[in-house]
């Protein structure tokens, strides 16, 4: 029996009991519910304990005749996005052709358009989910915080604050991940995304004024993975291009990959902070460099990877990229002296090709032709560079969404 809670706001929430029944259902929602069911089927392959799924609706028929609400909810990710919302109303306003409105800067920002009673609806949906969280979820997570705090452990929420990261959230808020900004201009008394005042008993800690936007990827990247890259494994695609000369995907022992000695070099590079845990479940690929080119100094002495014979010791990656936890491209980074040699778009290709192989987290063997995928990647709507590379890649602009953290 799935458990159910009815808020205040008369909506009843349901705790999924088998989140896999509900893949069918996003799948049909693709591309609008990739950040969601991407989410859910990693969890699919690392479930974790605290994770719950939950829904407007029971069982895992949604009501044809009005919007529905699904939601991915693991308050134990801490300063990791603790919370991935999708509404059908999402993919009903992409279907209308009217999802955008101008900011102030010249942004279009993403809406979510309906009639006023169905907005009405999906609001109501919105709080009754942050409302069923608080009361059902919380209590636990913040015992467990205690808990942890006495023994000295945890994982992803106990990362240590670093100057230049994002700080995390307060204990009793919730960070929301991927979130359309037209579900957050819901939460605005105005409608308006820009609004600073939230509806009442909406406290909205922060959320990106400049939002990111979507770009979508489908099919075109993917390949049997074992096509080239057995017979060189610096081939990356069907084209067969490689990486310029003197940059490899592996590293002087053809180990490929970022390796876990690398992941204190990761999080110095990005404000957006990831658990070594989170690190090692998400595919990711890193380019390494020959003698002679310029290298990255490690930063401590390692003495696994020591200069050799052949000139490739030292081996510290000087390009990395990741698909995240919910199958976006996720933390590009090319050291500045190696920029301007096509690294990051080579490189997001090709992490976008392997980590959608057939039979990995986000893709079943004989699911569907290449066609049938989708990948998805976030840039801030203000990083001209990052867009030109997604540009180049093929990707689509979809929509624009926000990282933000709510307290009811």
């Amino acid at each position: 029996m799935e458990p159910r809670l009815c808020s205040d706001f008369n909506l009843c929430i349901t705790v999924q009991d088998d989140p896999q029944k509900l893949v069918p259902l996003l799948q049909a929602q693709l591309p609008h519910s990739i950040p969601l069911l991407r989410r859910l089927q990693h969890n699919l392959a690392f479930p974790s304990s605290t994770a719950r799924l939950l829904t407007t609706f029971s069982g895992v028929d949604p009501p044809a005749s009005s919007p529905w609400l699904a939601a991915y909810v693991d308050l134990a990710r801490g300063r990791e996005t603790q919370m991935t919302i999708y509404s059908s109303v999402e993919r009903a306003s992409s279907a209308a052709n009217a999802d955008t409105v101008a900011d102030g800067t010249g942004i279009n920002i993403s809406t979510v358009r309906a009639p006023p009673e169905t907005l009405a609806h999906v609001r109501a949906q919105l709080l009754a989910l942050l409302s069923f969280t608080k009361t059902a979820l919380l209590s636990e997570y913040l015992a467990s915080l205690e808990t942890d705090k006495v023994a000295g452990t945890g994982t992803a929420r106990v990362l240590p604050n670093t100057p230049g990261h994002i700080p995390p959230p307060p204990p009793q808020a919730f960070l929301i991940g991927n979130l359309h900004t037209g579900l957050l201009a819901l939460l605005k008394a105005s409608g308006n995304y820009t609004d600073p005042q939230p509806v009442p008993g909406v406290r909205i800690h922060r959320y990106d004024n400049n939002p990111y936007i979507k770009y979508l990827f489908r099919g075109a990247f993917v390949t049997d993975v074992a096509t080239n890259t057995k017979a060189d494994p610096n081939a990356i695609n069907s084209q067969n291009k490689v990486l310029p000369p003197g940059y490899r995907f592996h590293d002087r022992y053809g180990r490929i990959g970022v390796l876990p000695h690398h992941y204190d070099l990761i999080r110095a590079r990005t404000h957006l902070p990831r658990s070594n845990e989170t690190l090692s479940r998400i595919p990711g690929l890193a380019v390494y460099v020959d003698q002679g080119q310029p290298r990255q100094p490690q930063l401590e002495s390692r003495p696994d990877v020591a200069e050799d014979e052949d000139g490739r010791g030292n081996d510290t990656p000087i390009a990395w990229a990741f698909l995240g936890l919910d199958g976006s491209l996720a933390t590009l980074f090319v050291e500045p002296e190696h920029r301007g040699k096509g690294l990051a778009e080579l490189l997001s290709r090709e992490v976008m090709r392997r980590g959608m192989a057939e039979g990995g987290i986000w893709r079943k063997k004989d699911e569907g032709g290449d066609e049938a995928v989708w990948v998805h990647a976030n840039v801030l709507a203000t990083n001209g560079a990052s867009r030109r590379v997604l540009g180049k890649l093929g990707g689509e602009v979809g929509w624009t969404v926000t990282w933000t953290v709510v307290e009811v």
